[in-house]
C-alpha cells in the first residue's frame, strides 16, 4: 500500500508532478524554498517549485531544477523515520516530543492538549520554516 502525505490541495487543480518518482507534489511559495533550501543551493528564481509529497523518493523540491534532502537546510519530516526530526518547525517540536506526551506522560489525548503541552501547530513561521510551507 502506497503511504500518501497530506498536504495537497484540491484547489491547486493539476497538482505538480515530481520527475523523479512520478507522483503528485504540491506548490510551494518561493518564500518557503528561500528559507528552506541551504544558501549556496537557491537558484536565481525560485517561483515555479512544487514539494515532492513521495516519503520515498529523495527528492525534496522540483521544478526548473531538482532539489534533494542533502540541498535542504532542515530534514523533511514525512521523508524520514527518525522521531526527533520535527513535525513542528517553528516550535521545534518532534515526533517523539508528541508521543512522549501521548504515551509516557499521558497528559494529551486530543490536538488541543498536545498543543497547549508541546506548542505544536501555534507558531506562525511555517511559510519559511516548514519544508511544506504550511
Amino acid at each position: 500500500m502506497e503511504e500518501v502525505v497530506c498536504g495537497a490541495n484540491s484547489r491547486d487543480g493539476n497538482p505538480p508532478v515530481c520527475p523523479v518518482c512520478h507522483r503528485p507534489g504540491k506548490r510551494v511559495a518561493p518564500k518557503t524554498l528561500a528559507g528552506i533550501l541551504k544558501s549556496d543551493r537557491l537558484p536565481a528564481a525560485l517561483e515555479g517549485y512544487g514539494l515532492c509529497l513521495s516519503p520515498e523518493c529523495d527528492a525534496v523540491y522540483f521544478g526548473p531544477r531538482v532539489f534533494f534532502k542533502d540541498d535542504v537546510r532542515v530534514r523533511v519530516w514525512f521523508k524520514e523515520d527518525d522521531p526527533s526530526v520535527p513535525v513542528c518547525y517553528c516550535r521545534h517540536v518532534t515526533a517523539a516530543d508528541i508521543l512522549d506526551h501521548v504515551a509516557v506522560r499521558r497528559c494529551c489525548d486530543n490536538l488541543a492538549d498536545i498543543q497547549q503541552h508541546t506548542g505544536a501547530n501555534t507558531g506562525r513561521d511555517c511559510l519559511t520554516m516548514n519544508p511544506a510551507g504550511t
